[in-house]
């Protein structure tokens, strides 16, 4: 037994697997340290932090149902820590490569240095970006390794003899196939994808003649359309679903409607969606992340892609090293033939599903998940073209592919990275500006062009988590995000009822705070409407609505919470972002004598802003401290040549802002010293 373990791990299949893990690792797990949450993940870790695991279940009760049983117990295993989710989805995303790298084996047994480096490909696929978003994403990675799986225990059952064993992976090859299935229903597709390797396997072991072939393939292909069936049964007979995308009915009178114009479309966007999944996704988003992409980013993508190259540059020597010829070339027409074949048929079999629902396969937008299931078709087809190239041209084509797959990811994470880093400062910044937020609050939070927040619970989760801890049936705290419509809303005052899946929602657009980001040098800015403070980048949107913003929504005393480190990570250093943050709160209440001595401090200490705009409190702060020749020097060193600043500011303070006389705010010098010199 001992020297049989030992062997194993000097066994080639043990190097392979090494180098998938390490691969898998080096791609995607390298950034997980400054990853976070995003998008869906937020309503998700409300409800779970504030009505129970349990109340994850109903939460999907209108789509996928399932799923939402799966997500309660995983958030029951990861709870609201951060680093679990990250590792959770890097542990499924191995598990997914490690399945296809079962299966090419059972299928190519021979073609031991092919299959590896295709595993490998698996992995750094640059046509799914959205890794990073590991608490949603995980569910795709759990549907999708389950398919994988279940293809590998059927193919693994023609080549065992024990019936005992032969059942016990048929029944869990079943098992998984029901599992992906309820997960989500658009990788239906991999039951043809099922369907062609099994024919492929029986082929191989030398059934021939399409009589004979199909007779062994129904009868060892019987137990998995029984079990499509009895999910399409449940699907389309008993589920009503409420989503459009994910309701058979309504999917089916839209066919019916315009046949003709719906089977067109089919066949053009799945054509498309092959294109984009096989050719373009390794080219397309590439180039974007690469010439958007900071030097700084760019070679330290170089760098993570070069040790990627040369840990394969290792196997590959120690592969010619111990085990010979690593391509057999005299067989290499025939196999590029039944890769470039097989990948096809699977590829279209995972995208035609998808097109169907009205959806597709879109490259420009890392969220989207729909370029993950076809991966398994894609190597193949990558992997049929390469082999059709001469060893030399072979060789280069295949490093470059990785080495562009391998930057991709790096460069995309680094785009997450930052996107986190905003959302977490944020929330921080807020917790030093706000002790506390009034229940009723729309909280509005509109950061810059390319990272905008898409969903209200993107803003009321983390809001609620923050300030409203505690057990609760809806968030005591609402949100929108800024939109054309929404700001029609905030203008005319319009309170809207509805439910984010089935959490209630009313939002009071007459209670509005906002939030603003304006570029990425920029503290968070909470817009005070009776005196609005605007960045000169700031969006004109943001500048339309700001004067509905109600800063007395801000509850100026007490403690402030402490954001969960879990969730939120360790507090940002105190630099100059909480000093603008703790001024603007001693503005929000005439406290100019702590202004003063803040503006002491960040002087002391060489503190500068990154956004202009935010020496504002401060130059009040002094105005009305009466320390006037200080004042004038600021405007002189900082506000000079900035009418962008400046206009909007002056605009307002053409009449007296309002505030009571105990407020000690002194509008006609402040106006006078920032807008007539």
């Amino acid at each position: 037994m001992k020297l049989a373990f030992l062997k194993f791990f000097k066994s080639e299949t043990f190097l392979s697997i090494v180098l998938i893990f390490l691969a898998t690792v080096i791609t995607h797990g390298l950034s997980i340290p400054s990853l976070g949450y995003y998008h869906d993940d937020w309503y998700l870790l409300w409800s779970g932090a504030a009505r129970g695991a349990e109340s994850i279940i109903p939460l999907f009760s209108t789509d996928r149902p399932f799923m939402g049983v799966l997500y309660s117990y995983s958030y029951r295993l990861l709870g609201d820590t951060l680093l679990n989710w990250h590792l959770y989805a890097l542990l499924w995303r191995f598990l997914g490569g490690l399945a296809f790298f079962w299966i090419t084996r059972l299928l190519w047994p021979r073609q031991k240095y092919i299959t590896t480096l295709m595993a490998v490909l698996f992995i750094v696929y640059p046509g799914f970006l959205s890794q990073p978003n590991a608490n949603t994403k995980q569910n795709h990675l759990i549907g999708f390794a389950s398919a994988l799986f279940s293809i590998a225990l059927m193919l693994q059952a023609l080549k065992i003899r024990s019936a005992g064993w032969k059942t016990a992976c048929i029944a869990l090859s079943a098992l998984l196939t029901a599992n992906y299935l309820f997960i989500y229903e658009y990788m239906i597709g991999f039951e043809g994808t099922r369907l062609a390797l099994l024919g492929y396997a029986l082929f191989q072991d030398g059934i021939r003649g399409w009589l004979s072939l199909a007779k062994e393939m129904l009868k060892r292909w019987w137990p998995y359309p029984l079990v499509t069936a009895g999910f399409l049964y449940w699907r389309i007979f008993v589920f009503d679903s409420s989503r459009n995308a994910t309701n058979v009915s309504r999917l089916a009178e839209d066919y019916l409607g315009n046949l003709r114009y719906m089977s067109i479309r089919l066949a053009i966007d799945t054509f498309k969606d092959f294109l984009n999944t096989s050719i373009f996704a390794w080219f397309v988003k590439p180039y974007h992340v690469i010439s958007s992409a900071e030097y700084s980013e760019l070679g330290k993508a170089v760098f993570v892609a070069l040790g990627a190259l040369f840990l394969i540059w290792i196997f590959s020597f120690i592969f010619r090293k111990n085990w010979g010829d690593r391509y057999q070339e005299d067989s290499l027409p025939n196999l590029s033939r039944d890769f470039l074949l097989l990948g096809a048929f699977i590829t279209i079999c995972a995208v035609l599903p998808v097109v169907l629902s009205g959806r597709g396969v879109d490259l420009t937008d890392a969220y989207k998940s729909y370029g993950l299931h076809p991966i398994s078709g894609v190597v193949m087809i990558i992997a049929g073209i390469l082999l059709s190239f001469q060893p030399r041209l072979r060789q280069i084509a295949l490093f470059s592919l990785l080495f562009i797959a391998v930057t991709t990811h790096s460069l995309n994470a680094d785009r997450w990275e930052k996107f986190w880093k905003y959302e977490r400062e944020t929330w921080w910044q807020l917790t030093w500006r706000a002790p506390d937020i009034q229940d009723d609050t729309l909280v509005l939070a509109y950061f810059m062009d390319g990272y905008r927040l898409q969903q209200d619970y993107e803003i009321w989760g983390p809001a609620n988590l923050i300030y409203r801890p505690g057990l609760a049936e809806a968030p005591a705290i609402q949100a929108e995000v800024l939109t054309i419509e929404t700001a029609y809303d905030i203008m005319r005052g319009e309170v809207r009822s509805n439910f984010v899946r089935d959490i209630p929602i009313t939002r009071d657009f007459r209670n509005l705070l906002l939030i603003s980001l304006p570029t990425d040098n920029s503290c968070a800015h909470i817009i005070d409407g009776s005196l609005p403070i605007y960045s000169e980048s700031e969006n004109l949107l943001v500048q339309q609505i700001g004067a509905y913003s109600r800063i007395d929504r801000i509850v100026p005393t007490g403690q402030a919470p402490l954001p969960s480190s879990a969730i939120f990570g360790a507090e940002p250093a105190h630099g100059w972002c909480y000093s603008y943050q703790k001024a603007s709160l001693a503005r929000q209440v005439g406290d100019w004598e702590q202004i003063g001595r803040l503006y002491d401090q960040v002087r002391t200490e060489n503190l500068k802003p990154g956004d202009q705009s935010e020496w504002i409190p401060f130059f009040e702060g002094l105005v009305n401290l009466g320390r006037e020749d200080e004042a004038r020097k600021m405007v002189k060193q900082e506000f000079k040549g900035r009418e962008r600043l400046r206009y909007p500011l002056c605009r307002s303070l053409v009449n007296d802002p309002g505030y009571p006389p105990g407020y000690g705010y002194n509008y006609e010098k402040i106006r006078q010293i920032l807008c007539d010199s």
